[in-house]
């Protein structure tokens, strides 16, 4: 992972995704925040392990500790709507400290409903279900990305007047 690191810092990568839990089932936040400062300058997002970790609530915590600035979450469950539960109680939680992003499932269907239970302000939408494997799959992919850009935009318009 280090090398991995030093590679992506020197192609010129934005940001690096990544995390680490113990065998117990723990975030490791030493090894973690060796790797987060590794990668300064650029921010780090914990992956979804904290969705497989022992208490995803301490994992929040421990997340924190390690200097990563967000974490991917589904909030323990399949798709982020059906944790979004427990991503509001973690968007919550973090109180700022850190950016809880939803991820899995997320679709310009279920953006607003998302965004409206958890607060969440940021989301990751892998849309795994458009492949592109020729021009026509390309223009539905693009198509989905404007649907769901168009959403987030509406919601962070409809934000600004409330």
């Amino acid at each position: 992972m280090e090398r991995e690191i030093g590679v992506a810092k020197r192609l010129g990568a934005d940001g690096l995704v990544f995390g680490i839990l113990k065998q117990d089932g723990h975030v490791d936040i030493g090894r973690t925040r060796w790797l987060v400062e590794l990668a300064r300058p650029l921010p780090v997002t914990f992956h979804r392990a904290i969705d497989v970790s022992v208490d995803i609530h301490e994992a929040l915590e421990g997340v924190m500790q390690t200097g990563a600035v967000r974490v991917l979450s589904s909030g323990g469950a399949a798709t982020a709507m059906e944790g979004s539960p427990c991503l509001t109680d973690l968007v919550k939680a973090a109180r700022g400290r850190i950016v809880v992003m939803p991820a899995s499932g997320i679709t310009a269907t279920n953006v607003a409903q998302i965004a409206e239970s958890t607060s969440a302000r940021e989301f990751h939408a892998g849309l795994s279900s458009v492949s592109v494997r020729d021009d026509l799959e390309a223009r539905r992919f693009e198509e989905e990305v404007r649907k769901l850009a168009d959403v987030l935009a509406a919601i962070a318009i409809n934000e600004q007047t409330n």
